[in-house]
């Protein structure tokens, strides 16, 4: 199973989700293997209540395997419903790798 898989696998039996996407951007980033860096966005009511700080310590928990062997980045987007409906358009494209 890839890497993408199963980040979308480990979360989707975490969370109630009302939206899940998992974006591959390794290939923005020269020199590294094809699964190597990804976006996380993430809706669900479940981080009502809960700080950002608390959210993606949850999230590198549940990933912890796949941050030790081999994803290099990470990026979490990760909201509540009502959060989502006013941030959004807010979520911008990764820049490509500097380097």
């Amino acid at each position: 199973m890839s890497v993408e898989k199963k980040i979308e696998h480990t979360l989707s039996d975490n969370f109630v989700l009302s939206h899940l996407e998992v974006i591959n951007e390794s290939h923005m980033h020269s020199g590294t293997s094809p699964e190597t860096h990804f976006k996380v966005i993430l809706v669900s009511d479940e981080f009502q209540d809960v700080k950002l700080v608390q959210r993606h310590r949850k999230i590198n928990t549940l990933l912890k395997y796949e941050l030790e062997n081999g994803v290099h980045a990470l990026s979490l987007h990760l909201f509540t419903q009502s959060e989502w409906k006013t941030k959004e358009e807010y979520v911008k494209d990764s820049p490509p790798c500097a380097s």
